[in-house]
């Protein structure tokens, strides 16, 4: 479970440093502009490997009982999170509108989860960055962050067709990334 916590924390730190523009400049200034997005990189690299062996080598540790509809709830939710997903990577109207796609995609990804998964391992994670999601969309909220007001013609719906296949494409990935199967489609 350290090794798990140890990757959540490590990404909620990386990741809640753009949320401070302060702080970000003064580690870009220090790092230097060249190196801060290579090293921002392979720390997240290291983050999310951190999370994936933490989480796979985590024993099976019961804390409650989700309800025998959370699955269900967390097929939809993750729907919506890879929406949210797709709403972040293009400059359409919606990220506008929503201000905070990757917060809210981490609150419907990590509230479904914990719908679905009722063990020790699935609150360090999905907790962990729920409270990271709130956290990020705080920080913006009180320093004035919005997304680039350059809004492009069309990039909504394929902010939204992207979403829905990197869903389509994480419920395939998911046995092999996670070992847990979700949705088998048919060969």
């Amino acid at each position: 479970m350290s090794l798990l916590a140890a990757g959540v924390i490590l990404f909620t730190v990386l990741h809640l440093l753009p949320a401070v523009p302060r702080a970000k400049a003064a580690v870009v200034a220090r790092a230097g502009a060249g190196l801060y997005g290579p090293f921002f990189g392979a720390l997240a690299v290291l983050a999310l490997l951190l999370i994936i062996l933490g989480w796979r080598g985590a024993g099976f540790v019961p804390v409650y009982e989700p309800p025998d509809w959370g699955r269900f709830a967390n097929i939809g939710l993750s729907f919506l999170a890879f929406l949210c997903l797709g709403i972040f990577l293009f400059r359409g109207g919606l990220r506008q509108r929503l201000r905070f796609p990757m917060g809210i995609a981490v609150l419907f990804w990590g509230a479904g989860h914990l719908l679905a998964n009722g063990d020790l391992r699935s609150l360090i994670l999905f907790g962990g960055l729920m409270a990271y999601g709130l956290v990020h969309m705080c920080l913006g909220l009180a320093n004035g962050a919005r997304p680039s007001a350059d809004v492009r013609a069309g990039h909504d719906l394929i902010s939204l067709l992207a979403g829905a296949a990197l869903y389509v494409a994480m419920t395939q990935l998911h046995p092999v990334a996670i070992g847990v199967p979700v949705l088998a489609l048919p060969m």
